[in-house]
């Protein structure tokens, strides 16, 4: 007879931390925002309550390093109560937001936890009767960065039993800050069944012909760049038979990045003026509203998740007569995130974090430029180049200033500079391209 076990599978928890960029918010929307991690986290013991789960696995970064404080440990304490009542234990490892190193936890967990050591291998068995259903192995970081080879060290003794690998790590072979390893390195590993990871902050499932590699991703996105639905993940693993997993959406808040082009084209025709671009944004906002957001690209679970609400950036992006308007003075910016607010009025609701202008004034279509003036083939080769050659892009990344960081580490982010992400750098040299475009143009007669 097959073994089964069902549990959900969580990480990057980062309890205490708020969400970020809320200077504009009400007090009200403050405080729900700041105690964000909190709630996603009760909403997953109540998820594993509803799924009558077996276990919970936590895999790694439950606090935030800046926010580990009695009120984090307090509610992490009061989810795995509640989960104890009910016969589910959670097992968890620390990652390198929430190294285990020397400390312990803040306030006593109940018997239902089981947090992986750093120093020894972390062993817990789950019984069925007097049978073995599954084993749970993993190991904590003892310090911010762990480049030790944690995953070689999980070795069950067999596969009598549905064996399971809890590991924080980035999944990157080169990476010696957060457990260096690759998929190879994972799928090649005996006898695990299903490698519980966190670290990636969004939802991700490689399926290999002997094992399963997946991220739950976090609960609830921190800032803009943690866009979309946040949640964990409901997996049932048989022996013998495919694994069935299910997304399990969780977040209270979601991030999302709406990009608007002022150039359309729109049914009603092209934004001219402050009204039309009013209009258009609350349309885009409605909809949003009407039809919420695009979901994982993986079976979801049978829930009645809907966001308290919606933190959204505008992006406004394209060439066209309201661009002179905008650039005049940031007022206008300020009016038109005042017609939005009446959306923070209703449930869910959506709150404007801000409008990002990336506008620029009509030009000739790029495109037939292309096709008929040398000037413009030539000013776009070069742009090209500065994200294709090595020499080149060096010398952009010594031309870009201070204020860039080139070496950046996502996860230990310099709060004084910005990261030089490939995208980043590529919006760069696009606006320098524009530019150089207008500049070009000035007093020239193009064909």
């Amino acid at each position: 007879m097959s073994v089964s076990v069902r549990f959900l599978h969580t990480a990057d928890l980062h309890l205490g931390i708020p969400v970020q960029g809320f200077s504009r918010a009400s007090r009200d929307l403050e405080a729900r925002l700041m105690d964000a991690s909190f709630q996603a986290w009760k909403e997953i013991c109540d998820a594993a309550l509803a799924f009558n789960v077996d276990f919970v696995l936590a895999a790694g970064d439950l606090y935030h390093q800046e926010a580990r404080s009695v009120k984090a440990a307090r509610c992490l304490q009061e989810g795995v109560s509640s989960l104890q009542e009910a016969g589910i234990d959670v097992y968890a490892v620390y990652g390198n937001h929430d190294p285990l190193g020397d400390r312990h936890e803040l306030l006593d967990m109940p018997d239902n936890f089981h947090a992986c050591p750093a120093d020894e291998l972390g062993y817990f068995e789950i019984e069925r009767g007097r049978t073995t259903a599954a084993r749970v192995l993993g190991m904590s970081y003892k310090s911010r960065r762990e480049g030790r080879l944690l995953h070689a060290m999980l070795r069950p003794p067999d596969d009598a039993a549905i064996n399971i690998g809890l590991l924080h790590t980035a999944l990157d072979p080169r990476n010696r800050n957060y457990v260096p390893c690759s998929i190879e390195d994972l799928m090649n590993q005996e006898h695990i069944d299903y490698w519980a990871l966190g670290h990636v902050h969004q939802p991700k499932i490689i399926r290999g012909e002997s094992s399963i590699i997946a991220y739950p991703g976090t609960p609830q996105g921190r800032h803009p760049g943690e866009r979309g639905a946040g949640g964990c993940l409901l997996v049932e693993l048989t022996q013998g038979k495919d694994a069935d997993i299910k997304f399990v959406p969780i977040s209270p808040f979601v991030w999302e990045e709406i990009e608007v082009a002022i150039d359309g084209p729109w049914e009603d025709g092209p934004i001219k003026n402050l009204s039309d671009l009013e209009r258009l944004l609350r349309r885009k906002a409605e909809q949003l509203l009407d039809e919420g957001i695009k979901m994982p690209d993986m079976p979801l679970a049978d829930t009645a998740w809907q966001p308290e609400g919606y933190l959204v950036r505008w992006v406004l992006t394209g060439r066209g007569p309201v661009h002179e308007i905008l650039a005049e003075a940031e007022d206008e910016i300020d009016e038109l995130l005042y017609c939005l607010r009446e959306f923070q009025e209703q449930e869910p609701f959506l709150w404007t974090e801000s409008i990002q202008v990336q506008t620029g004034p009509a030009l000739p279509a790029w495109d037939e430029m292309l096709r008929s003036w040398p000037l413009a083939r030539q000013l776009e080769s070069v742009a090209e180049s500065c994200l294709s050659d090595a020499g080149l892009r060096k010398e952009l990344y010594d031309a870009l200033g201070r204020i860039w960081d080139t070496s950046y580490d996502l996860e230990h982010l310099d709060e004084a500079r910005l990261p030089a992400t490939p995208e980043a750098v590529a919006r760069i040299v696009e606006e320098a391209r524009r530019l150089a475009y207008e500049k070009l143009l000035e007093g020239v007669d193009v064909p």
